[in-house]
């Protein structure tokens, strides 16, 4: 089957790629590990989204200079660990990124989430950690 003949079901962009390849590695990895991924990538979001100021500023970059506002973060606020981390050859000014670090963090918040909604649904939070516990943590 030659890749003309081959169906696609989605876009296959750079974009799509570097998220692939970086859940990919997500999935691989230690729970500890992909917690860490996670926390260096809030941390990398905060600076992309305006939430946290750039180190050594007092005021943040204008939306003028949003490349270099994700190269700062990039560099100075762990971006370049998630992105070792995961395996993913980025520039530090890379648009994409963004997005695959909020990925990341919502993959990892993935099995969290699950178990709030079903406290919740049930409302019986204390059996549903237990069931949680004796089933054995993913």
């Amino acid at each position: 089957m030659t890749n003309r003949s081959r169906p696609r079901h989605r876009r296959d962009t750079p974009a799509q790629r570097q998220l692939d390849h970086a859940l990919t590695a997500l999935a691989a990895a230690s729970p500890g590990r992909r917690r860490y991924i996670a926390d260096a990538a809030q941390e990398y979001l905060d600076q992309v989204d305006g939430r946290r100021l750039p180190l050594g500023f007092n005021t943040p970059f204008p939306p003028a200079l949003a490349a270099t506002n994700r190269a700062d973060a990039y560099r100075m606020r762990r971006g370049a660990t998630v992105a070792t981390m995961l395996g993913l050859a980025v520039r530090p000014h890379d648009e994409h990124f963004p997005a695959t670090a909020r990925a990341v963090i919502t993959a990892v918040s993935a099995p969290v989430d699950r178990l709030v909604e079903a406290a919740r649904t049930t409302g019986a939070p204390a059996a549903v950690a237990l069931a949680h516990i004796l089933g054995g943590a993913r």
